[in-house]
């Protein structure tokens, strides 16, 4: 910061260089890995449901609509937990609201864990979603305060890698105990993690950084620069291709939890009994889901940064992708693969619909609510994603499934192509 030339005098040539090689300070490497493992850690007390979910079903003896209910309600809950923490943490200590929402959602999982009503484990479950969705936003104002102009690029890019790393987790530990010791352990040994990790990360998180240290703002007046009067939310709607954006997560939401929930229980009825089998194919998923964001960053360089032009790309992956599992699905491996490289061009989508379409709207005063409402969207497709995807497979078997996840890929592909005429008319505010 007290390098007055590195701030004003920033060339184009600097600026296409810096993004990916910005250092960071030593208090920002240790703030990016409270946040980092803090959400990675959430991840193993959430996606750990997808991993035993066969278990359950089959233990308590329910149908597959019975068992996306758990998917469901907790998609419902953190969709709305989404805009209220949202709003609360803006008021009150992120690195606080981080801890008490581990150490919540570790209760939840200890309760589920030794529960024997089906009706309780709902409501826990439920519980937990609302517990969970008090974690993202206080990391997403962490990141704010403590990274700014090329730093924040970088940081928000690898935070993203959360995805891949507590999906691995959650799926290696909670599918291995479900085959191997129980459905129950893969929610209280995940209940230990997250509460242990709560505590780490309440030492190692500081809710801003002290005056004067150096936290990277040399594009801190380029970005001023380009603030506009906020933007009625009416008009938002109808001249932004918003609505067409928010399709897009629904869509999103839906084929990539629908996999992400159903993706172990797919490959164990083709295990034929082999449970550790099917856990270690199931892995697949997670593992190829880091070639899914970097072939995104690609796709969005190629495309001149159009964050929207490079979703209705990547949608249009996942399509072929799913109808392909219409004729994968005969074997365990070639499926976790199929179904893995679908999953992975979901997630590549995950940032363009969450972080990069929302910025567009920093012309017009307006990120953080579409960053939200975007959010919240992708979390009521998942919502669709655990019930109805159950009760198909259920009357028609996952064929038939299959068959919808590429209809709905198609569908916001389309959407995703719509919504850029909106985007052409807020990146002309500039002009």
């Amino acid at each position: 910061m007290g390098n007055e030339s590195s701030e004003r005098g920033f060339s184009r040539e600097t600026k296409e260089v810096v993004p990916m090689n910005a250092k960071f300070s030593r208090n920002q490497r240790r703030i990016w890995l409270g946040c980092f493992i803090s959400y990675a850690a959430a991840y193993v007390a959430r996606l750990n449901m997808g991993a035993a979910l066969s278990s359950v079903i089959e233990s308590m003896n329910l149908t597959d609509a019975q068992g996306g209910l758990f998917q469901t309600v907790f998609a419902l809950v953190y969709a709305a937990g989404q805009l209220v923490n949202g709003a609360i943490v803006d008021r009150i200590s992120a690195r606080r609201y981080i801890a008490v929402g581990m150490v919540l959602s570790g209760v939840c999982n200890l309760l589920f864990g030794l529960s024997r009503s089906y009706w309780a484990m709902v409501l826990i479950w439920a519980l937990n979603g609302a517990v969970q969705s008090m974690l993202w936003t206080p990391i997403v104002k962490l990141m704010a305060v403590w990274f700014k102009g090329a730093r924040r690029g970088r940081a928000s890019f690898s935070i993203s890698i959360t995805l891949v790393l507590g999906n691995l987790s959650a799926w290696a530990i909670s599918g291995f105990l479900a085959s191997r010791v129980g459905w129950r352990m893969s929610f209280i040994i995940p209940a230990a993690v997250v509460a242990a990790v709560a505590v780490l990360a309440y030492v190692m998180l500081r809710d801003g950084p002290a005056p004067g240290e150096d936290i990277g703002e040399e594009e801190k007046a380029q970005s001023a620069a380009r603030v506009h009067r906020a933007m009625s939310v009416p008009d938002m709607f109808l001249k932004t291709g918003l609505v067409m954006v928010l399709v897009c997560c629904v869509c999103n939401g839906f084929v990539r939890d629908g996999i992400i929930t159903w993706g172990p229980t797919i490959l164990a009825s083709l295990s034929g009994g082999q449970g550790v089998g099917s856990v270690l194919s199931s892995l697949l998923i997670p593992l190829l889901n880091l070639m899914g964001l970097l072939l995104a960053q690609r796709l969005y360089g190629l495309f001149g940064e159009n964050a929207r032009r490079s979703t209705a790309c990547l949608m249009g992956v996942s399509a072929v992708l799913a109808l392909a599992l219409r004729f994968a699905s005969g074997a365990m491996v070639s499926c976790a693969l199929v179904l893995g490289l679908c999953c992975s061009a979901t997630y590549g989508i995950n940032p363009m619909i969450t972080t990069l379409i929302p910025m567009e709207y920093e012309r017009v005063g307006r990120v953080g609510l579409v960053a939200g409402m975007s959010d919240c969207f992708i979390y009521l497709g998942s919502a669709l994603a655990g019930v109805v995807t159950g009760a198909i497979s259920d009357s028609a078997g996952w064929p038939v499934v299959f068959i919808m996840w590429c209809a709905v890929a198609l569908a916001s592909m389309a959407f995703a192509f719509l919504s850029m005429r909106g985007g052409r008319r807020l990146r002309s505010m500039d002009e």
